[in-house]
């Protein structure tokens, strides 16, 4: 059973990383943040590209990297598989050589490891591309060569920074679904880097947000998506995030306004946090009839297309983000400017403490 334990703490240029992360035999975490978070550092100090400052690395109950112990295993003697973003297949070696290649880094003869490397070939569906140097290959192609490469020596963990960000968006889709396939054949844990929350909830177990080098929420997709922490988490799962004290039902805005909503009794009085859907929110262009419990004049400050759906940016005493059907907004005849009505039931805002 092998798992990863890992509490590393780095400082590199402007970076000031600290994190506590672990992962268990067959679960796939998947680590997301803005550029320049840390995400990619935590891959190379678990790979051993890079020495922590402090902390401690265990993979299985192995100790790698621990230096108030002068304790460091070099990358080469870790137990570890990386798929890189450019994925760094040697330009001048054929597909079935880059395979072998960390075959023979681990002691394999040529003649065996060149027989391994033919038999993750033709797993992978790339038996006709042996020869084939990575020039010739196509992202799709290139990108199972190095997750064939990483699996090849039969690692404890494997990390992937970003392995589908070198594919255009016409194979994305497809190249997802066939990593996620190969992923579930690796019994091992999987640490996933990536910047695309669709990437993240399809090939990942458990999330875990980084910001400025520190670890701010994880959870399932649904505790992320329900209850995001910060307003880059909230952005990153398209969930509007408001602040403010609750009183009663009455939530009173940080930024000015008043929502009634409808909170559970476990949920203290005093500070808090809503989360709102985008879905949930109406918009109109007059006052609605009867008595909702939330409605409110708001300004259309911006609009964005997302497939069939359009988003809707509302400023006014509650500024929040709408989305509605691309019917919806001819209907209303939205544009920038423009004044309308929003309105949102009391049960649509989910309430929980800071």
């Amino acid at each position: 059973m092998s798992t990863l334990d890992a509490a590393i703490r780095l400082r590199l240029g402007d970076l000031d990383l600290d994190v506590a992360l672990g992962a268990d035999t067959g679960e796939a975490v998947a680590i997301l943040g803005p550029n320049g978070a840390g995400k990619t550092t935590i891959v190379r100090a678990l790979a051993g590209l890079v020495p922590i400052d402090g902390g401690c690395i265990t993979l299985d109950g192995a100790v790698l990297d621990r230096p108030d112990s002068a304790t460091f295993v070099p990358s080469e003697r870790r137990p570890i598989g990386v798929v890189f973003q450019d994925y760094l297949l040697f330009p001048r070696m054929s597909a079935r050589d880059n395979i072998a290649f960390g075959l023979r880094s681990r002691g394999i003869d040529k003649a065996a490891a060149h027989e391994q490397a033919d038999a993750w070939l033709d797993r992978f569906g790339l038996a006709e591309h042996a020869r084939s140097r990575p020039s010739a290959l196509s992202g799709g192609q290139a990108q199972r060569v190095a997750l064939a490469r990483a699996l090849a020596t039969n690692p404890k963990l494997l990390l992937l920074d970003e392995p589908l960000a070198a594919l255009d968006a016409s194979t994305r889709v497809h190249v997802r679904a066939e990593l996620r396939r190969h992923l579930t054949t690796f019994e091992g844990a999987r640490i996933l880097i990536t910047h695309d929350p669709i990437d993240a909830l399809i090939l990942a177990d458990r999330l875990v947000i980084v910001e400025d080098g520190r670890i701010t929420q994880t959870g399932t997709a649904a505790d992320i998506t329900s209850r995001p922490a910060t307003r880059y988490v909230a952005d990153l799962v398209g969930i509007n995030l408001l602040h403010g004290r609750l009183d009663g039902s009455t939530v009173h805005l940080a930024d000015g306004g008043e929502l009634t909503v409808a909170a559970d009794d476990d949920v203290p009085r005093g500070d808090v946090a809503l989360a709102i859907r985008p879905q949930a929110i109406a918009l109109y262009a007059e006052r609605p009839d009867g008595s909702p419990r939330n409605v409110w004049a708001a300004t259309v400050a911006d609009l964005e297309a997302d497939r069939d759906r359009i988003r809707v940016r509302l400023s006014g005493p509650i500024s929040l983000t709408a989305e509605v059907t691309a019917t919806a907004a001819h209907t209303l005849d939205l544009r920038p400017g423009q004044q309308v009505w929003a309105s949102i039931k009391a049960v649509d805002v989910s309430v929980y403490e800071r």
